[in-house]
């Protein structure tokens, strides 16, 4: 009896035991369950936020990109149609300036053919009345033994002073400047009046054909040079040296050392050659004296304007080159 009552309690305390141990594995297994549902539950939240995160950065870019597209096109098409504008605007305005500017070109070409005509018709009529004006000093005044006996017949001299005249407006400084200087040495022929005297003095007849015989080739090259018919200016520079070395020598003003002494000064010796050589030898010393010149001349309130106009243009010519 014992022993049964002792087997018993023990069975008793074995199954209270496993009792116990059973009610602590449904607790635990009841919280384990729990937990991992708790766990599971966050994890497919978790989830879910970062399949709505990506779902939603997906959407975000997509309409970010489509945005994009759009302001971009927009902008394209607006930069198209301001450009396109401008661009219609610029056109108007270059046909215009084209047209106007066509215009104006075939001005000038008519202007420059009409006075090219001019010109190339005052060149010749000049040098055939300067041809006609020497052949008829020395039919009427030439002697073979004595040469020069009298001055360029006046009456030619008058006609070509007037075909001068009239064709004065199509010649510019350089022709002007050769011009006036053959005027010099024709009149340089006519005898001189100082009014000490009963009859005019003689002047060198010889020196004035000289002067005039080295010029007439030389303004015929001038006057090629001019419509294109030769390149060098090596006439109008001989003009100018000739020109401006008979100035220094011609007028007499103590306040600028003038007539020129020493190597500018020309004597009865000196032909036209002579006188181009030894200005073009001492060039600087040239253009200086005929600025000089300009410069005193311009203080004597124009009263020699004529001087002045000649060193101007000579000093032009010469310092051109």
């Amino acid at each position: 009896m014992d022993v049964f009552f002792i087997v018993t309690a023990e069975s008793l305390a074995v199954a209270n035991v496993d009792c116990k141990c059973g009610v602590v594995i449904r607790n635990l297994s009841r919280v384990l369950r729990s937990r991992y549902t708790c766990a599971n539950r966050e994890s497919n939240q978790m989830i879910d936020a970062i399949l709505s995160i990506l779902s939603g950065g997906l959407a975000g870019a997509a309409l970010v990109w489509l945005l994009r597209s759009w302001i971009s096109e927009r902008l394209q098409q607006s930069i198209r149609h301001e450009y396109s504008q401008k661009l219609e605007t610029h056109k108007a305005e270059l046909n215009t300036r084209i047209q106007a500017i066509e215009h104006e070109n075939q001005l000038y070409q008519l202007r420059t053919s009409l006075f090219f005509d001019h010109q190339r018709n005052a060149f010749a009529g000049l040098l055939a009345k300067i041809a006609e004006v020497n052949q008829k000093w020395i039919d009427e005044e030439f002697q073979s033994e004595e040469g020069f006996t009298g001055p360029v017949p006046y009456d030619a001299y008058k006609e070509l002073r007037k075909r001068y005249y009239e064709h004065q407006l199509f010649l510019d400084s350089a022709c002007l400047a050769a011009m006036e200087l053959l005027f010099e040495f024709y009149t340089d022929s006519f005898p001189f009046d100082d009014g000490s005297a009963s009859e005019p003095i003689p002047r060198d007849l010889k020196a004035a054909y000289a002067g005039v015989e080295y010029l007439q080739p030389r303004i015929a090259e001038l006057f090629q040079q001019k419509i294109g018919v030769i390149d060098n200016s090596r006439a109008a520079h001989e003009v100018a040296l000739l020109g401006g070395i008979r100035l220094l020598n011609h007028y007499h003003f103590e306040e600028v050392a003038l007539p020129a002494k020493g190597s500018l000064e020309l004597t009865h010796r000196d032909r036209p050659a002579d006188a181009v050589v030894k200005a073009e030898e001492h060039l600087g010393e040239l253009t200086a004296k005929l600025k000089e010149l300009c410069l005193y001349l311009r203080r004597d309130g124009g009263v020699f304007h004529e001087a002045s106009t000649k060193a101007l243009r000579y000093l032009s010519i010469l310092e051109s080159e």
